[in-house]
């Protein structure tokens, strides 16, 4: 789909993933690092087999071409330039401000090439009191939001586990160049494209970013094990090897499932028989009018805890299907590198590293069939820094001498 289109990627660990979303449509993207390479490659985890090899670089640096380039240089600069004259993308996550130093900047540029689309990744957007702020992830969940709805209601929120936020800024980066270039089809033009990460974590809050607005007066906390909030009784709970996620509440729009989990605990001999009697769509509104026991659902709470604990996820799925519950567990990695249904949908992908290794990377999120084939992923591993350097640069004209006379610089 995007295979006439160049795509240049200054990126760091802050924006790789976008031009990886690019490169699976098609486009043929170069990864341009320092010569002693990027930032990105010293970020964990890193390879067990391979200490010095970050998994992170590697899993988003796939299927693109890799070169060096020292932009700190004026001739460094000069090959970026050449570069450019062939590419229709520029993807760069520099602090704000270093791009118009080194006079790579999207209004110096776009004098020279008017149709270059031209896309930005801060942490606060480039313009603004607080463009020049350093964005840590820490720092960008908790300025977008997304942090006060992690943890229990009765805490401080908590930090999201695996940092993210960079991964969404960056695949709104991907998404707004894609927008760009449609523009361009219409007026000839490139644009800038400027992704804040801080807008892009607040856009991940899905509607709870409305809650202020709305008249909350804070959004709703997510986290915890199983609890009361308001007339429902949800979160996760332990099971032998891990966690599920259970939602089992009164009321009428979910009492019924309530009614199912009932009969569930009553069929292995967990609770009265007698409570099939009682209808949970109906339980919360008899309680308020005095008609219903108000402690009965948190020991059915309890009871359902001390069940759930008892059995390994696969029981109470199966358990959860036979029964009609709202009940799905807590996968592990572990667990999706031998899910059946991602076995099933060719999700896994091996891939040949450079120095002869086979390993497994996640497959495509979409499954893009284009006459009757699937698109929408490159097999191309990641690159070996500088991997690429003598056939990109010989695409440009340079001989091999000229190659060589650029790394004995230090250009390269």
């Amino acid at each position: 789909m995007l295979s006439p289109y160049r795509v240049l990627d200054l990126t760091d660990e802050r924006g790789v993933l976008a031009g990886q979303m690019l490169a699976d449509l098609g486009a043929d993207v170069i990864q341009i690092e320092p010569p002693d390479g990027s930032s990105g490659r010293g970020v964990a985890p890193f390879f067990a087999e391979r200490p010095d090899e970050s998994i992170y670089w590697a899993a988003y640096t796939r299927g693109k071409r890799g070169i060096t380039c020292d932009l700190e240089t004026e001739r460094g600069r000069e090959l970026l330039l050449r570069l450019l004259e062939t590419a229709d993308f520029l993807i760069e996550s520099a602090d704000v401000g270093r791009m118009t130093e080194l006079q790579l900047d999207f209004e110096t540029l776009r004098e020279r090439f008017p149709q270059l689309i031209y896309t930005s990744i801060s942490a606060f957007g480039q313009t603004g009191p607080k463009a020049r702020y350093v964005g840590s992830d820490l720092a960008i969940w908790a300025a977008g939001t997304p942090l006060l709805m992690t943890g229990d209601d009765d805490r401080a929120p908590v930090r999201v586990s695996q940092p993210q936020a960079w991964g969404h800024a960056a695949g709104d980066a991907a998404g707004g160049s894609m927008l760009a270039l449609h523009a361009r089809h219409q007026s000839g033009r490139g644009q800038h494209v400027d992704v804040s990460a801080q807008v892009s974590a607040a856009q991940a809050t899905l509607g709870q970013v409305l809650a202020h607005q709305l008249g909350a007066v804070e959004p709703e906390r997510y986290g915890g094990g199983i609890k009361i909030r308001g007339q429902a009784i949800r979160g996760t709970a332990d099971v032998a090897d891990g966690y599920i996620v259970l939602l089992m509440g009164p009321g009428p729009a979910v009492g019924h499932f309530a009614n199912h989990a009932v009969q569930w605990l009553v069929d292995i001999g967990a609770v009265e028989p007698a409570l099939l009697e009682e209808n949970f769509v109906t339980y919360a509104d008899r309680v308020a009018s005095g008609q219903a026991d108000a402690a009965l659902f948190p020991r059915l709470q309890e009871t359902m805890r001390e069940q759930v604990a008892t059995r390994t996820k696969q029981e109470m799925l199966e358990i959860s299907i036979a029964y009609d519950l709202l009940l799905v567990p807590v996968l592990t990695i572990a667990d999706l590198s031998v899910s059946p249904q991602l076995e099933q949908r060719g999700f896994w992908r091996e891939l040949e590293h450079a120095d002869g290794r086979q390993v497994t990377y996640p497959g495509p999120p979409l499954n893009i069939v284009v006459d009757g084939e699937p698109f929408g992923y490159s097999h191309r591993p990641p690159p070996a820094l500088g991997q690429h350097n003598a056939e990109i640069y010989g695409e440009l004209g340079l001989t091999d001498a000229e190659i060589a006379q650029l790394r004995s610089e230090g250009v390269i």
